[in-house]
């Protein structure tokens, strides 16, 4: 194979060259422990751009918002790994990411923004390690079949939690994240609110009143508090918020994350997680003052519809994740491929060619 230095390799070569096996002892993993980040609040800002200041935080009682809003567009993405490969010493996995939305409105209940005549936004993924075709000329996609193509996205990051995530699948949670920006982007021109389901990220659009969009982090790891503020937020009662706050996404960094702590369903002393959720949306730093009657009104907004689209079910993962997450979840999954055709098609992909 050695005339083919001179020019680009197939991605399909390459693997076989390296002489690349599917994972005889791959398995999807449903779930994933949670992990909890000890923070001590570095990028906090300072009280002044809070909904109140320090001082007054520790007699906030719990505000519960009356004023609800008529409609909102709950934005969703999944992810699915058909097949983990091994390449020498290296993880690459192959997989599909999907995002869609549902459009909740207060007098007609939930719609899907995706039909099979006008399907989702979807991707297949070749998820690999950054450095891993480096200094090679190879070609960034893996067809597996007419129409079947998969494409590479790298990642640099390590997870936080390197025995159970792997560079690759942060490869494959970052193609989602751009395509859940992208509905969410061709959503603001409806002017209602947003929900991602979520948090948000440096290049996701900027608050807009009335709008957002608004990340619903279900399962909080990542405080983004000093923990000596966990006690007020056990305290919580259903439909209860706390004041916002806001934090910088970076050192050196002007844009802010706003957000705010509720708790969706009635509080249980034995279970102070229960329920508990955060809201954030973000905008710049010069931007909050004139937006922070703004960003009241609008995470009263939320806070008053969402523990209406839950209930303390035994039922995995409620009652954080939402009814309407999960009825985007669960169809967005219908129009993932068959993770047994795919490993099919790329067993015989990675095996030797005939005459060789």
């Amino acid at each position: 194979m050695e005339e083919k230095r001179g020019s680009c390799l197939t991605l399909a070569d390459f693997l076989r060259e390296k002489m690349a096996q599917i994972d005889h002892w791959f398995y999807e993993e449903d779930s994933f422990p949670r992990f909890f980040r000890e923070e001590d609040g570095s990028f906090l800002a300072t009280s002044e751009l809070w909904e109140i200041g320090e001082e007054s935080f520790s007699s906030w009682s719990g505000k519960r918002p009356s004023l609800g809003v008529e409609e909102i567009y709950f934005v969703d993405g999944r992810m699915r790994t058909h097949a983990r490969i091994i390449v020498l010493m290296k993880t690459v996995l192959l997989g599909e990411v999907a995002a869609g939305f549902a459009r909740w409105q207060e007098n007609e209940g939930l719609s899907l923004g995706f039909s099979p005549q006008d399907p989702p936004e979807l991707e297949r993924i070749l998820g690999a390690p950054e450095g891993l075709f480096s200094g090679e000329m190879i070609s960034r996609e893996l067809p597996l079949g007419p129409g079947f193509v998969f494409h590479v996205w790298e990642s640099a990051r390590t997870s936080r939690y390197p025995e159970e995530l792997e560079a690759a699948q942060q490869a494959i949670f970052s193609a989602m994240q751009v395509l859940e920006s992208k509905v969410v982007r061709e959503l603001l021109p409806r002017s209602s609110c947003i929900v991602k389901d979520g948090t948000l990220h440096q290049g996701d659009p900027e608050f807009q009143p009335g709008v957002g969009p608004c990340g619903l982090v279900k399962r909080v790891e990542d405080l983004r508090l000093p923990s000596s503020y966990l006690e007020s937020l056990f305290k919580l009662g259903r439909g209860e918020r706390t004041p916002f706050f806001s934090a910088y996404l970076k050192k050196d960094s002007s844009t802010l994350r706003v957000f705010c702590y509720t708790r969706l369903v009635e509080r249980d002393d034995n279970y102070p997680w229960k329920g508990l959720v955060r809201l954030e949306t973000i905008l710049d730093e010069e931007s909050l003052v004139e937006e922070r009657e703004n960003l009241s009104l609008f995470f009263d907004g939320v806070v008053s519809v969402l523990p209406l689209l839950t209930a303390d079910f035994p039922a995995k993962r409620l009652p954080e994740n939402i009814f309407p997450i999960i009825a985007l979840e669960e169809h967005l999954g219908q129009y993932f491929a068959s993770s047994l055709l795919v490993r099919e098609l790329i067993r015989k992909t990675l095996g030797k060619k005939e005459n060789e």
